[in-house]
């Protein structure tokens, strides 16, 4: 997945000490993985590692060839950037 959109959030207070600056991100998948953009599918971010810490159980929905995640902004990840992921059917 590429990432093509990058939004930022309003600021998430975790604690009266600590707020976490937050994003929204659209990756979009370029190689269908065997047919499974066309359906939706679960998809488990296998790189960056960054990103593999914030993920949550059970990975994110792909839809129509493209993820929208949220993450903390300090994650670094820019437009352009490659995710590498592992794609799941849904549960039942």
């Amino acid at each position: 997945m590429l990432v093509n959109s990058i939004d930022p959030l309003p600021p998430y207070k975790v604690s009266d000490d600590l707020v976490l600056e937050l994003v929204s991100i659209t990756a979009i998948v370029e190689v269908d993985p065997e047919g499974a953009a066309a359906a939706s599918c679960r998809v488990e971010i296998v790189e960056p590692h960054t990103l593999i810490l914030h993920q949550p159980p059970g990975g994110y929905l792909l839809g129509n060839r493209q993820v929208h995640m949220t993450c903390a902004k300090s994650t670094g990840v820019r437009l352009g950037d490659e995710i590498k992921f592992r794609v799941a059917p849904l549960a039942d």
